[in-house]
């Protein structure tokens, strides 16, 4: 009874798309990769198409480890290329380019960066004017700490 239901490559390709538009709905990741080892074994099926139902459970199973294999490991480059600046405040401008918006006096004064304006205390004595481009250098409790550039 169920080997008849697995005889056509058409149930495992109806499973795959079923499992992918339920991902769609469906918060998190996991039903993709069981969507994608539903396609692999229509795949295998449609390539050999006397295999019984253990065969096509084994390359359900081993299609599954490799999509997750995959995808781990395809997560893991996206994860290395991207910016770790998440959660680090305003640490995470360190070094980075910014543009005074308001003249400092007396060593302060405020820099903007990103759409955002903060405020700024200069590494040096020096006077900054409005527009003139600084590096950030490091961070002094909820102040910029800024040379010029």
């Amino acid at each position: 009874m169920l080997e008849s239901l697995f005889d056509s490559y058409w149930y495992w390709f109806s499973l795959a798309t079923l499992l992918l538009l339920l991902e769609i709905i469906v918060p998190g990741i996991f039903l993709l990769w069981l969507g994608v080892g539903a396609s692999f074994v229509g795949v295998f099926l449609l390539l050999f198409p006397q295999a019984g139902l253990a065969w096509q459970l084994f390359a359900l199973i081993v299609s599954i480890s490799a999509a997750v294999a995959l995808g781990l490991k395809w997560q893991k480059r996206i994860l290395k290329s991207q910016p770790t600046t998440l959660n680090l405040g305003l640490e995470g401008y360190l070094e980075r380019t910014a543009v005074v918006s308001q003249a400092f006096s007396q060593g302060r004064g405020r820099v903007s960066i990103d759409d955002s304006s903060y405020p700024a205390i200069c590494a040096e004595d020096c006077t900054l004017e409005v527009g003139q481009a600084v590096v950030i250098v490091a961070t002094q409790e909820t102040s910029f700490v800024v040379a010029a550039k």
